[in-house]
């Protein structure tokens, strides 16, 4: 389908089933004010760096195509942290949203090959490989962006310990969505629900997002020991987003053909009602065992801990009440003014 028809699929159903939820629910209250502050200054650094890249706003308009989010997402993650540090996630998650356009083919069509040499380039150049070629387009573009995103990711302090790992979370993430693809395809039979949401919980790219924050926001000095402590946690973390986000988007993936926990809830007999509210209900189980785990870490982890938990809370209580697209800059600094910013 066209950018166009995707980013106008709305869930209604889930609207109704989630009347009353509210996108600011996962942010304490005495800290919205500070944390949509925060964002409504981090965007113009970010739009700065992403600017030239037009591919990464596959929805047409830059202001109104996730920056606004992905600023607030990262602010309401790590609110007392430096405006670079920031602007620099949000840019991130704004390049990742990216990424999943290509493996949805939203931002142009591409055969499982050139998604395959796609991904193996993000690890490359990240750790220092050739930077990218091509004549243009969105994968062009999108790994230009990246080249300059690493570039920046490179000079924190503890970006040098994680970026292995954050390379291997990336190899790890291209293989899961290439087997969303082949779901999706027909190539390969649907997956059963444990096993959707094992891939899904990866290509939700929690854990590849939480390998950056760590080399931008973690612990100093950085060890490579601090993922393997967080890991659990992290995969815990990714299945309560993956099923959150699951909610908010079943009607879209139902057009594409994607799997999805809903539908596959669906497809063994259970009514949408009775599958949202299986998920709704196995989120916060999930949600109670990833609590429990942030609070068995280590006290020099507890910075992460909070951030974990502070960035699951925020981002699966704006999935209850709204899509992360069509959420603009003049909303942000709308919503910051009526927060007393």
């Amino acid at each position: 389908m066209s950018a166009q028809e995707y980013f106008g699929i709305r869930n209604d159903l889930a609207d109704r089933l989630m009347a009353g939820s509210h996108q600011l629910a996962g942010v304490p209250e005495p800290d919205r004010g500070s944390v949509l502050r925060a964002a409504v200054e981090a965007v113009p650094l970010a739009a700065d760096w992403l600017r030239p890249f037009p591919a990464l706003f596959a929805e047409g308009d830059s202001s109104a195509s996730r920056l606004a989010f992905s600023c607030l997402s990262a602010a309401a993650t790590f609110p007392r942290a430096e405006l670079d540090q920031i602007a620099s996630l949000g840019a991130l998650t704004t390049i990742l949203f990216g990424v999943d356009d290509i493996a949805d083919g939203i931002a142009g069509s591409w055969s499982d090959r050139d998604f395959a040499a796609f991904f193996q380039r993000l690890p490359a150049i990240l750790t220092g490989g050739a930077p990218p070629e091509g004549a243009g387009g969105p994968v062009a573009e999108l790994l230009e962006a990246w080249r300059q995103w690493c570039e920046r990711f490179h000079r924190y302090p503890g970006a040098a310990e994680h970026a292995p790992e954050f390379a291997v979370q990336l190899e790890i993430a291209g293989a899961a969505m290439g087997r969303e693809r082949g779901w999706t395809s027909g190539v390969e039979a649907w997956p059963s629900y444990s096993g959707y949401l094992a891939n899904g919980m990866i290509t939700i790219l929690y854990h590849a997002w939480w390998t950056a924050a760590l080399g931008v926001c973690g612990p100093l000095p950085a060890r490579a020991a601090h993922w393997t402590a967080i890991e659990h946690a992290t995969d815990l973390g990714g299945s309560c987003l993956r099923l959150a986000n699951d909610i908010r988007s079943f009607e879209r993936e139902r057009a594409e053909g994607k799997p999805n926990s809903i539908s596959i809830l669906e497809r063994s007999g259970l009514s949408t009602a009775q599958a949202v509210a299986q998920v709704s209900a196995h989120v916060d189980e999930l949600d109670a065992a990833f609590l429990k785990e942030l609070g068995e870490l280590p006290a020099e982890l507890a910075g992460v801990a909070e951030g974990q938990r502070r960035s699951v809370a925020f981002n699966g209580g704006w999935y209850r009440a709204r899509d992360t697209h069509a959420y603009t800059v003049q909303d942000l600094g709308d919503d910051a003014r009526a927060h007393g910013g």
